[in-house]
């Protein structure tokens, strides 16, 4: 066990324990380098050393594999270290509990909590299982998963995912290949010696875990039955998801996450109350119904009215978005156009300027499109320009505008912060949440503005991997290209008539020259090149038109870390001896 205010790897200074666990201790840390704080988990002396080294094997295979991933769900590690006759493993801290110990504390859970938390997992498992190769987490349960107090959930212990190689076989598989899980939560075919996994095992084990967490009965000590015989209440329509996603045959499942979180968001249009409804809406409506289907077939033109009635309804609900004054009717009226018209990208068009219109992308606006265009991504991908614009138009909403509770995490847990770090901390998560969607736009072939959505891609890339590249020693190299991305991130940003965009890349150009001068001189980039850069920052800022407080505010930012930029590049060109290069 570590003392308080003791220090580990020569930075990081325990600041208390938060859990414990049969072979680990959790500590809150603060980093002493980037005034940031981390979770640190001990892993115990192993005496065995053919089972440490096991241990050490795959908390580095977990390591080198998280450090890849950019989902806000997915917290990162960042540094493994060797010290005191202990193994410590540094990761991003959330502040939160488990699902395991929620329900152990509050018993099962209400029905709109668990498919709130079902469709979240829905997304990240999705992310996961797109990836190229793909990745199987394999160990989906109520103790790998963390609720935080805005109610976001998060997947943690990666220690058994697996990422699946070609079906030629020629890429090696990246985590333990040996079909291992927790019974109960565990896909039969994880016990199978012949059995293969896939996305569908984390179906299983993703409806198993919302089994129980409605239902209180751990699926290993008491069989699955359908979820009403335990709790009568329940609905009917998310019994049967429950039952679809855990068959027995994989076949039988649901074929991916993005289809099981469909039909969470739809679970109560299966309820036998809303059948009985329809129902009798039918008969009451069943005269009309035929005496229009014959007016149809003797005009000859069933199927052209029809398709007018459905372009006609997408219409009706696009200008009703367009007409009103009221944010949240647009809203509802544009997302209703998008399950209209569901490989049309000009609802979410419609929905990003909606949201960026006030200069704040909310959670709510957030999770509200997240999960309309979640819905329907794979007819909107059918056409790849279309979808590259979208991507990128989506990028820039996510790194300029989004400013909900979930950016904040870091920020909002660091006593003693800054409001400069903090600030900083929140730029970087929001360029983490942008980056899946800058990669989409700028990896589309003969999409317009490839270029531009790779400069982020690359700058988004950057800030996901430098500190585990900093901690490993390995980051030598990097800054050079970093910095050439700055530059062109401000000469793009001059031709913007948008001030947010101006504004907020003069910030992060200045922010970096501030924090990373000294990598950028290592590197070989000159104390004038930097110079020219936090000149064209400045300069970027001071031409951009403020008309709101917030906006003056960025302003006044960018002012104010000039001369600090200034100060650090030239403090980064001064030998040890004091004297200046």
């Amino acid at each position: 066990m570590v003392a308080e205010n003791a220090t580990v790897g020569k930075r990081y200074r325990i600041l208390a324990q938060i859990g414990k666990g049969g072979m680990s201790t959790v500590y809150l840390a603060m980093d002493s380098s980037l005034n940031k704080q981390w979770a640190i988990k001990e892993i115990r002396n192993v005496s065995d050393s053919a089972q440490r080294d096991l241990v050490i094997k795959s908390l580095t295979v977990e390591a080198n594999m998280i450090k890849r991933f950019d989902h806000p769900a997915i917290p990162r590690i960042v540094d493994l270290i060797e010290e005191k006759n202990s193994l410590f493993v540094v990761m991003d801290y959330v502040e939160g509990r488990t699902l395991s110990s929620i329900l152990k504390k509050e018993g099962p859970q209400k029905e709109s909590d668990v498919v709130d938390w079902g469709v979240q997992l829905c997304d990240v498992l999705d992310y996961l299982h797109r990836r190229r190769p793909p990745v199987v987490f394999r160990d989906v349960k109520p103790s790998n998963v963390m609720l935080t107090p805005e109610g976001a959930i998060k997947l943690i212990d990666f220690g058994i995912a697996r990422e699946i190689g070609d079906d030629r076989g020629e890429r090696p598989l990246l985590g333990d290949a040996r079909q291992l899980g927790t019974p109960g939560f565990g896909a039969p075919e994880q016990f199978d010696p012949d059995g293969e996994v896939d996305a569908r095992t984390d179906v299983y084990a993703l409806g198993a875990t919302l089994y129980f967490l409605l239902t209180g009965r751990h699926p290993r000590k008491h069989k699955m039955v359908p979820i009403r015989q335990v709790r009568p209440e329940l609905s009917e329509g998310l019994e049967s998801v429950l039952a679809k996603a855990t068959r027995k045959n994989p076949d039988e499942r649901f074929q991916s996450c993005a289809q099981m979180a469909y039909a969470l968001k739809h679970y109560k249009e299966e309820d036998q109350a809303h059948r009985d409804a329809l129902l009798l809406k039918w008969r009451g409506f069943l005269a009309t119904g035929i005496a229009s289907v014959v007016c149809l077939v003797l005009a000859g033109g069933s199927l052209l009215m029809a398709n007018h009635a459905q372009n006609s309804d997408y219409d009706y609900w696009m200008g009703q978005g367009a007409q009103t004054s009221d944010d949240t009717q647009a809203e509802a009226a544009f997302v209703k156009a998008a399950s209209i018209k569901t490989d049309s990208a000009e609802p979410y068009e419609n929905l990003i300027k909606r949201y960026t219109a006030d200069g704040s992308l909310s959670d709510r606006e957030e999770q509200t499109y997240n999960s309309a265009i979640t819905e329907h991504m794979a007819d909107l991908q059918r056409n790849a320009d279309t979808w590259a614009q979208l991507s990128f138009d989506t990028g820039k909403m996510y790194w300029y505008y989004y400013d909900g509770t979930r950016m904040k995490g870091d920020a909002a847990n660091s006593e003693g912060q800054n409001q400069q770090d903090q600030q900083d901390q929140q730029r970087y998560a929001r360029i983490r949440a942008a980056s899946r969607w800058m990669h989409n736009a700028a990896e589309t072939q003969g999409f317009k503005d490839a270029n531009v959505a790779r400069i982020y891609a690359d700058i988004a890339d950057f800030n996901t991997q430098i500190v585990p590249l900093i901690n490993e020693g390995s980051d030598a190299g990097r800054y050079k290209p970093y910095f050439a991305k700055l530059n062109d991130l401000v000469n793009n940003a001059g031709k913007e008539n948008n001030e947010v965009i101006r504004l907020e890349a003069a910030n992060l150009s200045l922010d970096a020259l501030r924090v990373y001068p000294r990598k950028f001189r290592a590197d070989g980039v000159s104390k004038e090149e930097m110079r020219v850069l936090a000149d064209a920052a400045l300069d970027l800022a001071n031409s951009s038109n403020t008309t709101t407080d917030e906006l003056d505010q960025r302003k006044k930012e960018a002012e104010n870390a000039y001369k600090p930029a200034l100060e650090a590049i030239s403090n980064a060109f001064v030998d040890i001896k004091g004297d200046a290069k």
